[in-house]
């Protein structure tokens, strides 16, 4: 999955049922000049007016690759935004951003829901940063520190300890994307009867007045399910003081 904020972002087990990124989630788009809103709701927190909105949502399932009548499969595109308005919005600070689902199914034979996605973090670098990497020697190989008298140095868990050393000194402001594989899982079990869970899969602590999460292509798959699957994709804000707000999307019945 990738993030995108505007302004500024600081961000099931091996389970029967898969929900993996394909594009992922990604941080800091200014989003569709002619985007489709779905669902939004708002609220006022310290004079201010918190809105999250649900924008370009679309669910498209498809038939499982496996072709078992147990399976589900599908795809999720759609974007999800929060704005703060008011004479202080840009000083907002500690808001927290949620992004996730209700599921429900009909019946389960040893069934499970779970999600995992790919989410790049961007790293900010200041200017004048001095870069330490770990060092190579000529051949490309490690290079560990040792004492006067050749020995490596070993740390607590008695293993050698690389060597670092000066790669450059930034000269202007940048941003690194980092962390580029699969890092989060969430998941619930799926009980024998009916029944719904609500699962975050997406949460990070932003600044300011504006936080975009955009889903492309993410892709969800379900096994040891009867009957359909339900999803509800919702987006939620959580301000410093507690107060939050949530917009749930319609149902799509997979």
């Amino acid at each position: 999955m990738k993030i995108q904020t505007r302004r500024g972002f600081r961000t099931a087990r091996n389970a029967t049922v898969a929900f993996a990124a394909v594009a992922g989630l990604v941080l800091g788009s200014a989003g569709a000049a002619s985007a489709e809103v779905n669902d939004q709701n708002r609220i006022v927190s310290d004079g201010h007016e918190v809105i999250v909105t649900q924008e370009d949502t679309f669910i498209n399932g498809v038939p499982p690759i496996g072709g078992s009548p147990l399976s589900r499969e599908w795809f999720h595109n759609g974007r999800g935004l929060a704005h703060i308005v008011g004479p202080e919005s840009a000083d907002f600070e500690n808001s927290t951003f949620q992004f996730g689902y209700q599921v429900a199914w009909s019946a389960s034979i040893d069934g499970s829901i779970g999600f995992s996605w790919t989410s790049p973090q961007l790293e900010a670098t200041t200017a004048g940063t001095e870069t330490y990497l770990p060092a190579v020697d000529a051949d490309g190989k490690p290079v560990y520190l040792q004492d006067d008298a050749g020995n490596p140095i070993l740390d607590a868990n008695d293993q050698p300890i690389r060597a670092f050393a000066l790669s450059k000194v930034v000269d202007e402001d940048s941003l690194t994307v980092s962390n580029v594989l699969p890092q989060v899982t969430a998941g619930v079990e799926l009980t024998p009867a009916p029944g719904i869970e609500e699962i975050v899969v997406a949460e990070g602590a932003f600044n300011g007045d504006f936080k975009e999460v955009q889903i492309a292509n993410v892709h969800g798959a379900a096994t040891g399910v009867i009957g359909p699957v339900s999803v509800r994709p919702f987006v939620r804000v959580i301000t410093d003081n507690g107060d939050n707000v949530t917009t749930y999307g319609q149902v799509w019945t997979l």
